[in-house]
């Protein structure tokens, strides 16, 4: 009788152990959207509320925040674009300021755009039209 308990608990670490694994990485990842969606709605609140430094620096942050998420496992692509996305902004309000780094932020933009293996939409044209898009909808 001891030998089935001892072998029916066995039983149970072996298919349980690798479901809680599972459920681990899935709420780490859960984690890691959720912080990336708190940071990037900070961030666009800077960018449409505040000053030009405090909008620039909320921006820089929030993309040097993505960029550490694009060597994570559960950041990649999703961390990737919100990085481009956030160049272009750089790009923008560089330009409506008169800032001196609207250019290289938009170059910036443009090459993490052609990373992209999906899309061959990378010109300041196009990535100003999709941004200005996403800014008129999350208004």
């Amino acid at each position: 009788m001891k030998r089935y308990v001892f072998l029916a608990v066995m039983i149970s670490f072996v298919t349980i152990g690798p479901a809680c694994k599972q459920q681990r990485a899935n709420d780490r990842a859960m984690q890691v959207m959720e912080e990336s969606s708190r940071r990037g709605r900070e961030a666009m609140r800077q960018y449409r509320t505040a000053d030009y430094q405090t909008a620039k620096s909320a921006l820089l942050d929030f993309l040097q925040y993505e960029d550490k998420l694009t060597s994570d496992p559960n950041g990649g692509d999703m961390a990737r674009q919100d990085a481009m996305i956030t160049c272009v902004r750089l790009a923008k309000l560089e330009e409506k300021n008169h800032g001196p780094e609207q250019a290289t932020y938009m170059k910036e933009a443009i090459a993490r755009c052609q990373k992209f293996k999906y899309t061959n939409r990378c010109t300041e044209e196009d990535l100003r039209k999709t941004v200005d898009q996403m800014d008129a909808v999350s208004n």
